[in-house]
């Protein structure tokens, strides 16, 4: 999968482990080791996180973003229920992203579909124990694309992660769970060993998601976790009602051009509000909360999709009423498949490698059908870094368009739904 530092035997486990998702029964609880300090990933909102109606407010933010510490506490990093984050402890956070990137682009087939390159996912979506910045890959889990961590969850009988200042990297992974009666707050729990200083906690998936941790000496006073939740309540309310603003903002028919059919839409697929502490998971405009319903466009008229949002990935599928692909699998040359094994073998290759969609439609693909499969393939953010990316993909109309509506949504967010009709009136 990583062809400049991953060994073939490595991609294997990868592409083998890609297909598991299973989080082990809980264990026996382990005691708790120090003072210890709640930091929220993420924060629960129900009001704006409601898939039914399209939208998702993503909080990529810690509550709170600074925590002081004496050496030898533990820091409970406790992730919202169904919130997707990769939370990391380095020193410095460039070297942290450079050693173990998310993603990388694999510019060995320049030419995917989609008019973009392929993107590989990278080592720190995995979990990582004793990493470095030199990348070493040792540490790295590949068995586990899905996690949960190999240190740090309480509940998984798993003894508490150390971080050690330094060189040294942790990373957690997706740390999500499942109780019951379905998702709840992940912890992931870490030893600050490291000497007085400054340090960084950072979600990997979500570029300008991060946060400092202070150790200071024992003579010198700490956050207490009352302080922590004051602050986070704050920083929640300014976050909210700066997401709602700029969806408020986002939600509205924009188009280029003048008579109809020679009109070219403009849709957004996402947004970010916050300074990036807010990622917007919705279609916009989102026929569901526009007051006179979905776009209406003529043939000749052109829809562009614009990936706004600088720190998230996203997927443009038509139709909603057919099951879109799997947004990540195995690299089959110019295509993909889902990650089912057998895995295939790009050629020239040795073992698989594990890639974000590539999408089957080339930016300026003409609709024929609402029933017809159009797919862009994964999208990325400008904030990830991959130059050259692209944030941008469209689809034209003209007289041999059939006349009805045509719906889409996000293969990596399903409940991102939009919909336009052609020749509706």
């Amino acid at each position: 999968m990583f062809r400049s530092t991953l060994s073939s035997a490595a991609r294997l486990a990868v592409a083998t482990a890609l297909a598991i998702s299973m989080i082990p029964a809980a264990a026996a609880s382990v005691a708790a080791q120090g003072h210890t300090l709640v930091i929220g990933v993420d924060h629960l909102d129900a009001a704006n996180q409601d898939p039914a109606k399209g939208r998702l407010f993503e909080y990529t933010d810690f509550f709170s973003r600074t925590v002081t510490v004496h050496q030898g506490d533990v820091v409970n990093f406790r992730t919202a229920p169904a919130a997707f984050h990769i939370v990391g402890l380095a020193t410095d956070e460039a070297a942290a992203r450079a050693a173990y990137p998310v993603g990388i682009l694999d510019t060995d087939d320049p030419n995917a579909p989609n008019g973009a390159p392929k993107i590989e996912l990278g080592p720190s979506n995995y979990p990582i124990v004793n990493g470095n910045t030199d990348g070493n890959l040792s540490g790295v889990d590949f068995s586990k694309p899905n996690g949960p961590p190999n240190c740090g969850r309480p509940d998984l009988g798993e003894a508490d992660c150390t971080f050690s200042g330094g060189n040294d990297i942790e990373v957690a992974g997706p740390n999500l769970n499942f109780g019951p009666t379905g998702p709840v707050p992940a912890d992931w729990r870490v030893v600050i060993n490291a000497v007085p200083g400054k340090y960084t906690f950072l979600c990997f998936i979500h570029p300008g998601m991060r946060g400092t941790l202070n150790v200071v000496a024992p003579n010198r006073p700490t956050t207490t976790q009352a302080q922590i939740d004051h602050k986070s309540w704050g920083q929640f309310v300014a976050d909210r009602a700066q997401g709602l603003a700029a969806e408020r903002k986002a939600n509205a028919v924009r188009y280029v051009g003048g008579a109809p059919g020679t009109r070219t839409y403009e849709f957004k697929v996402g947004v970010a509000a916050a300074k990036n502490h807010v990622a917007i998971d919705e279609m916009f405009p989102n026929p569901a909360a526009l007051p006179g319903g979905a776009p209406a466009l003529q043939p000749g008229d052109k829809v562009r999709f614009d990936w706004v949002d600088p720190h998230n990935v996203h997927t443009v599928f038509f139709p909603t009423t057919v099951e879109e692909t799997s947004p990540f699998g195995f690299d089959c040359d110019s295509g993909f498949t889902p990650p089912i094994p057998p895995p295939c073998v790009e050629t020239g290759e040795f073992a698989p490698e594990v890639i974000g969609d590539p999408g089957i439609s080339p930016p300026g693909t003409l609709l024929t059908s609402p029933s017809t499969v159009v797919d862009s393939g994964l999208l990325v953010g400008t904030g990830y870094g991959l130059s050259p990316s692209v944030q941008t993909w469209n689809v034209a109309t003209n007289g041999a368009t059939a006349r009805g509506a045509y719906t889409f949504r996000c293969a990596v967010h399903d409940f991102m739904v939009g919909s336009f009709t052609v020749g509706g009136g």
